[in-house]
């Protein structure tokens, strides 16, 4: 059971007198940022960053983009050339590698480096000003002679695991790394202190390395403990503790609390304690009510609404242990019961599954590897994954035959389009196109023969789910693939949503509010309207239900409804339900 937040029965009378009053409050906040009121303000404030920057400037020095080569192997200990000249420590690990033929640009012709052949990796024990001393973590020691060795420029994939320190605090820092463009940040809604357990799902989620932060409060001060530990074998590699002024946490707690989400207009409001990011609604059962499909990790749980509360039907896991890149449910066997449809990646690997309820537990009907599937209209379609590059060849068909399910015939989309971009819409008088986001986060419209006839006027806040394109050579960069926000066909009118970032374009921030759009084709021209406005935070998936809609969110910096001014984890989602009667 998870305990109803707020049932909120009466709307805001004056939106206008709202809003005034929210671009005041925003106004202070901002001028209260670069306009300190005195100079102990801004002395807090930089012993506040200091404090933070020890921490960050810990963790980065692991991380140096840094090259080399093994000077000789004896047993397990290798000598290198790179030494304290070169920011090398103890505790650091690099990457070993041989050189292979060299690549070049397929239409340019340019040389753009050695393919790299993975070694293994080292880890230093003694460093000195021009060499250092190491062992061999992973590989054969024969392996190692004359091999060259590395740290990367590319992101580093850190779990970030904030304990028991005040969110305000935690968030801080959180931004403060993000900022640094240095590290990939994984989000955990863990609340333990079983290092084994933060480790479990570290690499559960995929990370290199678990920060770990622990924090021990006295009036003054925040005594804040940083750890740093290698995910593969659990080691830890670094602790340092800093001092952070109390004033300066209640500080951020007062800047922050104002920009809470708003949910003015939702009927029903709940508080998930688990990073949720993919929901769907079906009728599992035949019983004619729909419930709520959830799914967290490789975890998918299902719902029912009992009053005001949410209620565990039945919950199931998919083998991949991974995360959940799309679900759906679809009524395969018309015999109005929905299936569930799931696809999930995980290290790489993309498989999906189809689970139908059979007597009082779900049981899996279909999975294939490499293979993404969604629901289109009555039937599901489907595309190939290749491992490093993402959507490969025509979306299809997937047809169910005889108990069990076979490629049918190529969907016709617009060059480039792959199966989370798009829809197919009809204008009133009976003309089919198809609209489809763009890696850029445009809508487009195709007509029939595959020609762009239109493009929205302005992005609609990207995509959260990227991936990268694996590249031969570590340093050379081919691009991402995503996983698009889902797009639902509601009669001839077809429904997209778009985050709003906290400031401007600075989308690294967070995104203050989203909302949801009605775009309708009329034949001659497309048609855009607000049908839900200033939902707090960032939309992570929705779905409709009669005329209602299901929205997931993520609260705008993560904060959450009540818990406001106490500092808890922050790491949970909002589930809301609207009424669109009338809009």
């Amino acid at each position: 059971m998870i305990k109803n937040i707020t049932k909120i029965k009466s709307k805001i009378k004056n939106q206008k007198l709202w809003e005034s009053l929210f671009l005041i409050f925003a106004f202070c906040i901002l001028h209260f940022n670069v306009q300190p009121v005195n100079a102990q303000n801004k002395e807090l404030k930089a012993g506040h960053e200091a404090s933070l920057n020890a921490l960050k400037d810990e963790l980065l020095s692991y991380f140096e983009p840094v090259s080399g080569k093994i000077v000789s192997v004896e047993g397990n200990s290798v000598k290198i050339d790179i030494g304290e000249q070169k920011s090398a420590k103890p505790g650091m690990r690099l990457h070993a590698f041989k050189e292979g033929v060299s690549f070049i640009h397929p239409v340019t012709k340019e040389f753009l480096g050695r393919v790299e052949m993975p070694v293994g990796s080292i880890e230093i024990t003694s460093a000195y000003a021009r060499e250092s001393l190491a062992v061999i973590m992973k590989g054969k020691p024969e392996d190692f002679s004359t091999s060259k060795i590395k740290i990367p420029g590319t992101k580093i994939k850190i779990l970030f695991f904030q304990g028991n320190v005040d969110w305000f605090l935690g968030d801080s820092y959180y931004q403060m790394l993000k900022e640094s463009g240095r590290f990939e940040l994984i989000d955990t809604g863990l609340e333990t202190d079983d290092m084994s357990k933060i480790i479990s799902e570290a690499k559960t989620k995929g990370a290199e390395v678990a920060l770990v932060l622990h924090s021990e409060d006295s009036k003054e001060h925040a005594n804040l403990t940083q750890k740093l530990l290698w995910v593969g074998d659990s080691k830890q590699f670094s602790e340092k503790n800093v001092l952070v002024d109390i004033a300066y946490v209640k500080e951020l707690r007062f800047k922050l609390a104002l920009f809470g989400p708003r949910e003015g207009e939702a009927l029903l409001a709940f508080r998930l304690p688990f990073g949720t990011r993919r929901l769907a609604v079906g009728d599992f059962d035949g019983d004619d009510k729909p419930d709520i499909v959830l799914a967290s990790g490789n975890s998918i749980m299902i719902y029912s609404i009992a009053g005001s509360d949410l209620k565990i039907l039945w919950d199931f896991k998919v083998p991949l242990a991974g995360d959940i890149l799309w679900i759906d449910t679809i009524d395969v066997n018309k015999d109005r019961r929905d299936e569930v449809l799931i696809t999930s990646i995980h290290n790489g690997e993309v498989e999906s599954y189809i689970y139908e309820l059979k007597g009082s537990a779900f049981s899996r009907l279909w999975q294939s590897k490499n293979t993404f599937i969604k629901k289109l209209g009555n039937e599901i379609v489907a595309q190939e994954y290749r491992k490093g590059d993402g959507y490969d060849g025509n979306v299809f068909s997937l047809v169910h035959s005889g108990g069990t399910y076979k490629r049918g015939a190529d969907i016709k989309l617009p060059s480039g389009v792959n199966i989370y971009d798009f829809q197919i819409v009809k204008s009133f008088d009976g003309k089919q196109a198809t609209l489809a986001w763009d890696d850029r986060g445009y809508l487009n419209l195709y007509n029939e023969k595959g020609i762009r006839i239109w493009i929205s006027p302005e992005d609609f806040g990207g995509f959260s789910e990227k991936f990268k394109k694996d590249s031969p050579a570590v340093m050379v960069e081919r691009g991402e693939w995503s996983v698009k926000d889902r797009l639902i066909v509601k009669d001839i009118e077809v429904i997209a949503s778009k985050r709003k970032p906290l400031l401007g374009i600075a989308r690294g921030l967070g995104y203050k509010s989203s909302e949801i759009k009605s775009l309708l084709w009329t034949g001659i021209s497309m048609e855009e309207r607000g049908m839900l406005e200033e939902i707090g935070g960032e939309i992570l998936d929705y779905s409709l239900v009669g005329d209602k809609i299901v929205v997931l969110s993520k609260p705008m910096l993560w904060l959450r409804p009540k818990n406001i001014l106490k500092g808890e984890s922050p790491f949970g989602t909002m589930l809301y339900i609207f009424s669109l009667k009338g809009r």
